[in-house]
Order: structure tokens, then sequence, then C-alpha cells
């Protein structure tokens, strides 16, 4: 497989996997069927397996070059260098000293990422199970689940326009109740579903436009 067509199937895997997600989701929520706890394990295991999946073809591109090959055995010296408690609870069960640069390298360019998309999508979970103990009406069953679906989709960093995007539909979409059809209070389902539309699309652009583009890992 040429590295072109590797590099051209890594890019879009994702995009295809949640753009498939997001139109199941819709589906499902429209028809009230939304099985949310289900969708949130498979996007939390895709995460996984696409981040195994670019350590694996990392090392071997990396194997292919004599030059790249000796990265593969490069030690490292993590004395000297700032390192997460995930990356040394996980240099417990494999041999970080043997392929210390590697796993670093592969670590801080895809693990780190999906870890931060994972752990900021359910800091944005609790925070809505504490919302809803003081504003119920802001939720139908299921949609706390909706938006720690929705904050995984959007991933990290287009987290960060993704949540000023939600409060900016909840009051356009509430505006909208009001006029056609005489209803008082939004829920924040569809206020999900409109704002990771938009990151989806525009979630990039936007990162760049608004020059947050050094929350890239």
């Amino acid at each position: 497989m040429s590295y072109e067509l590797l590099d051209a199937i890594l890019t879009w895997l994702p995009k295809v996997f949640f753009g498939v997600i997001f139109i199941t989701t819709v589906f499902l929520y429209y028809f009230s069927a939304l099985k949310e706890k289900l969708l949130v394990i498979i996007s939390i295991g895709f995460y996984v397996f696409y981040a195994a999946i670019l350590t694996i073809s990392q090392y071997y591109i990396w194997s292919q070059n004599k030059l790249t090959q000796v990265l593969l055995n490069l030690s490292v010296d993590f004395s000297a260098i700032p390192i997460s408690g995930i990356f040394k609870f996980f240099c417990k069960f494999v041999d970080c000293q043997k392929h210390g640069y590697f796993l670093f390298y592969t670590y801080g360019r895809f693990w780190m990422n999906i870890f931060i998309s994972i752990a900021v999508a359910f800091g944005f979970y609790l925070f809505l199970k504490f919302l809803k103990k003081y504003k119920e009406r802001f939720f139908e069953e299921g949609e706390i689940e909706l938006g720690f679906l929705a904050a995984l989709i959007s991933g990290w960093p287009n987290f960060v326009v993704f949540l000023p995007i939600v409060f900016v539909s909840v009051v356009l979409i509430s505006i909208f109740r009001r006029i056609f059809w005489k209803e008082f209070y939004t829920t924040l389902g569809w206020p999900f579903i409109l704002s990771t539309l938009l990151v989806l699309i525009f979630g990039n652009k936007l990162i760049d436009i608004f020059s947050l583009g050094v929350l890239r890992i």
C-alpha cells in the first residue's frame, strides 16, 4: 500500500465514521429511538481503535526506511522530560525504555488527543448532569447522554467552538419555536445536533478563524 493511499484512508476514516454516527443519531433521535449509551461506547471504542491504527501505521512507515528504523529502538530519558500520569501508567506494562522515543512520539501525536477528547466529553456530561438538577426543563430523557455523544463527535479541539455554538443554537431555536409553534421552552437535544453538524462541517475552519490552532495536538 502506498503512503499516499494510507494517508488518505487515515485522514478520511474518522470523518466518515463520525459522519455515519451523526446521521444515525439524528435518525434515531427524531423517531425517539436513540440508543445514546450504545453510540457513546461505539464512539469511544473507535477513538481507541483509530489511535491504535495510527500507531501501527507509524511503526510500519518508520520500519521501511533505514534512517527512521533507528527511531524505533531509540531510548528516552524520561526523567528529563515532562510526561503525564497516563503515560507513566502505560510504561508499567510496556518497555518504554527500549522503544521510548517511538512510544513517546505516538502517545503525544495520537493518543493524547484522544484522551483529552474523551475527558472533555465526560466533563461536559458531568456538567449536564449537574445542570439537570437545577434546570430540568432543559432536558428530555436521554439528552444528557446525547450531549456526551455530541461532545465525543466534536472531539478536541473542536469542542472549544462546539460549546459556544450550543448556546447560540439554543437562543436561535428558542426564537424559532416561539414564533412559529408558540412553544416557550426548548430542550437541548436539537441544539446539540445542530451544533454538532456545524462543527463537523466548519469546525477546523472556525479553529483557524479564531486563532485556536495552538490547541491542536
